[in-house]
């Protein structure tokens, strides 16, 4: 799965579920999208298949919006600022960092790497609001989620309150 789709299938859940509200922020570099004349992943259709429109035809780093829920998705190319930023029912920020990954078990256990870069970005944003909700957000397979549920006991990660999201394709979110 891209990571420009764990961060809008989470999105997208934040809202859905009424984790959050108002306008969630989700940064999506450009060469997730588009590498000169590849299309990697479209966003734009992405969101029209998942019931969500906006307002230009002319990019895809816009507000999107779905008439059947409140708030919105504002997708755009800003780094250094979280994946997916949201406030959540209490008023508390919500800061999450995503990462791609295979859908079923790599031989190469790519999972690993990935899950800690997750964290190490996390670890890294320059600038926090106070008091956030920290989350990094990984694919849903097997060993995304045995990793997942491990990683979430260690020590340093309960400290420091980070919480380690699966994110499925049918838009369930493990590890609230």
């Amino acid at each position: 799965m891209p990571e420009a789709e764990v961060s809008l299938r989470l999105a997208i859940h934040l809202l859905s579920s009424g984790r959050a509200k108002g306008t969630i922020l989700v940064a999506i570099d450009g060469a997730q999208v588009r590498l000169g004349e590849k299309v990697h992943f479209s966003v734009r259709d992405f969101m029209r298949d998942h019931g969500w429109h906006c307002d230009t035809a002319e990019r895809w780093q816009v507000t999107y919006h779905n008439d059947s829920l409140p708030g919105a998705i504002e997708v755009h190319s800003r780094s250094g600022v979280g994946d997916v930023y949201a406030t959540l029912m209490d008023n508390s920020p919500f800061v999450a960092e995503a990462k791609k990954g295979p859908l079923a078990r790599s031989k190469s256990s790519a999972e690993y790497p990935l899950l800690r870069e997750a964290l190490g970005q996390l670890l890294t944003i320059e600038t926090l609001p106070e008091n956030p909700t920290l989350a990094v957000a990984v694919p849903y397979s097997s060993k995304f989620a045995q990793l997942a549920a491990r990683w979430r006991n260690a020590p340093l990660v309960r400290l420091a309150g980070i919480r380690i999201l699966t994110v499925s394709q049918d838009g369930h979110v493990d590890g609230w």
